[in-house]
């Protein structure tokens, strides 16, 4: 009650308004019909045309372009966390849990712990995690980065390959094996570091893995 209240307060002090553009919105995070029109691509990934073995699906919600590329540039490389509030909102407002009705836990894409601890944050748990809570879906963070990688957008696709090969282990085989498994990511580009991730909860057992990403380029499109 007492949150409510104080929420309410600050939207009269300082009015919500959308992240890209400024326009008046009724709550802090959302984003204005135009914007979110401009910026809203959901789609199933081509996963054939990125050569991705092990996922079953994956699905995206906005191309990496626009606004929503400007708010992930901040909250990865300028420190915002608090672009977060309004990436987090887009898979609220706007993305059907319903059509993920078999997973049964979600496991994020892991940052290195040397990258999380120069970020001070995981930039996938803050988009996702109060999302997937509220669907009723354990958040388990089952997969590790086991040695630094190159960042993938700086390699070419063979190259991206070979940088994430064997990069990845899961510490928790016991919350995955027999499991449908949703597993998030901030952005997919080639697939590679996801179909990656896939692997390994495969070989730990998971009974099925499917992606979910915010954003995603035109690559395999």
């Amino acid at each position: 009650m007492l949150k409510d209240w104080w929420a309410a307060l600050l939207d009269i002090i300082y009015p919500p308004r959308c992240p890209v553009c400024r326009r008046p919105v009724d709550r802090g995070g959302a984003w204005c019909p135009v914007c979110l029109a401009a910026n809203l691509a959901e789609r199933e990934l081509n996963l054939a045309g990125r050569r991705i073995a092990f996922l079953a699906s994956c699905c995206v919600l906005c191309d990496y372009a626009g606004g929503v590329k400007k708010l992930i540039h901040a909250l990865k490389f300028r420190g915002d966390s608090h672009a977060a509030a309004s990436l987090a909102w887009l898979l609220a407002a706007r993305l059907d849990a319903r059509r993920f009705a078999a997973v049964q836990a979600v496991v994020p894409v892991p940052l290195h712990p040397g990258r999380r601890a120069e970020r001070g944050y995981d930039q996938t748990a803050l988009i996702f995690r109060a999302w997937a809570e509220r669907q009723g879906w354990p958040w388990h963070d089952a997969l590790a980065r086991t040695r630094p990688t190159a960042p993938q957008w700086e390699l070419a696709p063979a190259a991206r390959r070979r940088n994430i090969r064997g990069a990845f282990a899961v510490t928790s085989p016991h919350l995955i094996a027999g499991k449908t498994i949703l597993l998030v990511d901030d952005i997919v580009t080639t697939g590679i570091t996801m179909s990656e991730c896939a692997k390994m909860l495969k070989r730990v057992g998971a009974a099925k893995v499917i992606g979910l990403a915010l954003a995603s380029s035109d690559y395999g499109r």
